[in-house]
Parts: structure tokens; C-alpha cells; sequence
């Protein structure tokens, strides 16, 4: 079973990653037991070592393994689907520097993680594009 449980900020395991990772467990295991009637220990398998089979990835862990800066698995933090500054009114959120190339994910300025705005905003992006000739 995969789970992607928290977004935590990096802050928070850069200066100890390892104990910060292992109550951050912790506290997601115990929230996750609220919901159950018998804890969800019971069904984990057992490593030699006498702890529970679990891997569990903190921001530090991913900027490590993936070079994802901060770990932030969404590219960026998500943000509100309107225009944030005068600069951006008029536009989609989507526009980078290359003709015809928008982004339509979470590093758009609009929306992120898996809200959909950025995809829909880059889809009407290329129809404006399209029905203007361009």
C-alpha cells in the first residue's frame, strides 16, 4: 500500500531529518488509527529488526533521491485561481518565454497539486492561441 499522507514543509527536517521523520510516522499512524477500530500496527508486517515495514520519505528525502527542490513533490506550493498581481491579469498563468510551450501543471501561477486549474488554464491557453491564428 502506498500512501501519500502530508505536505510538510522542509523547514521542519532540515536541521533533524531522522527524528523528525520518525514523529511525523508517528503522528500520521495515530491519526490514521481514529478512523480504525483496532490499530494499524497490528496489520503491518515486522522487519528483523523489530520495526514495522514502513518507508516513509520526508521533503529532505526526496530533494535528496529526486534533486525535487525542497522536496515539493507539486513543483510549487498551490495558489489561488485568479490573478495575485497586475502583471498577470489578462493572462491564463500558463505563458513561459517559448511560443506556443505553456505549462499546465504546478508550476503554473494558478491552482497546482491536483486541483486541475493549471491543465484546464493551459487547455484554453492553446484554444485563445488557435483561434487567433497565431
Amino acid at each position: 500500500m502506498t500512501l501519500f499522507g502530508i505536505d510538510a514543509p522542509f523547514s521542519l527536517f532540515v536541521r533533524d531529518n531522522e527524528t523528525m521523520r520518525r514523529q511525523a510516522e508517528k503522528k500520521f499512524l495515530t491519526s490514521i488509527n481514529q478512523w480504525l477500530e483496532e490499530p494499524i500496527e497490528e496489520c503491518l508486517a515486522i522487519a528483523r529488526d523489530g520495526r514495522p515495514c514502513i518507508e516513509s520519505k520526508s521533503p529532505v528525502d526526496i530533494e535528496d533521491a529526486l534533486g525535487m527542490y525542497h522536496g515539493n513533490i507539486f513543483h510549487n506550493a498551490p495558489t489561488f485561481p485568479f490573478a495575485e498581481g497586475k502583471e498577470q491579469v489578462g493572462t491564463w498563468g500558463v505563458e513561459t518565454e517559448y511560443e506556443n510551450v505553456f505549462f499546465c501543471g504546478s508550476s503554473a501561477l494558478r491552482g497546482g497539486a491536483v486541483s486541475g486549474i493549471p491543465g484546464y488554464n493551459a487547455a484554453m491557453k492553446v484554444l485563445e492561441v488557435m483561434a487567433s491564428g497565431q
